[in-house]
């Protein structure tokens, strides 16, 4: 019965885990496609979740190095 309490707890808790992370994911993409429509004003979240999510970090685009062989 105890096994039984714990299974049901841990799936309970990774079902939670999960689904704020779901809704994590979707806030920041809901986010993001607000503030890429022109004409929307600049938020700060939108602001850190570009800043984070973007490949670049720097506003310079770099270069590409060949490599040597």
């Amino acid at each position: 019965m105890i096994l039984v309490l714990a299974a049901l707890i841990a799936v309970f808790l990774a079902g939670s885990v999960c689904g704020i992370f779901a809704m994590l994911v979707i806030g920041i993409h809901a986010e993001e496609r607000r503030h890429s429509r022109s004409g929307s004003s600049s938020s700060l979240a939108g602001s850190a979740s570009r800043r984070v999510l973007r490949t670049q970090t720097s506003g310079v685009q770099r270069e590409r190095v060949k490599a040597g062989r």
